[in-house]
């Protein structure tokens, strides 16, 4: 038990503890991929090509029907992993390369004269 030093005047140290490491999760980083924009069309494409229906294509997935029906209905986006087991039972491309944008050329040249921030920074003197 841990005490602050006040408390730990009251008692005694029978043995210390055990230092007992708990593994770390791993930290998930971006992935330069997500899931195509028009997965939901090329998803019941793909099913319907196969001659599957949801209820079928759900059981085959160890997935429950509803959660296919919102794939498809474009209501849920499937997980970037998910969707790649998606593309090889199906033989559809459903993940593509994340476009990084950059928004600095987009901004508009400052305006002279004072901007919120500005205003802020004079109030606080």
């Amino acid at each position: 038990m841990t005490v602050c030093q006040n408390c730990a005047q009251f008692g005694i140290v029978k043995r210390k503890a055990d230092v007992i490491r708990i593994p770390q999760k791993k930290i998930h980083q971006e992935q330069p991929f997500r899931v195509a924009v028009n997965y939901a069309s090329l998803l019941r494409q793909a099913r319907e090509k196969q001659g599957l229906s949801q209820e079928d294509f759900a059981r085959f997935l160890q997935e429950k029907e509803s959660i296919v029906a919102k794939w498809e209905q474009g209501k849920m986006q499937p997980s970037v992993e998910v969707a790649r087991r998606l593309e090889k039972i199906l033989s559809v491309s459903l993940v593509e390369e994340e476009v990084e944008q950059s928004f600095e050329r987009d901004k508009p040249a400052r305006a002279d004269g004072f901007t919120l921030g500005d205003f802020m920074k004079v109030r606080k003197k």
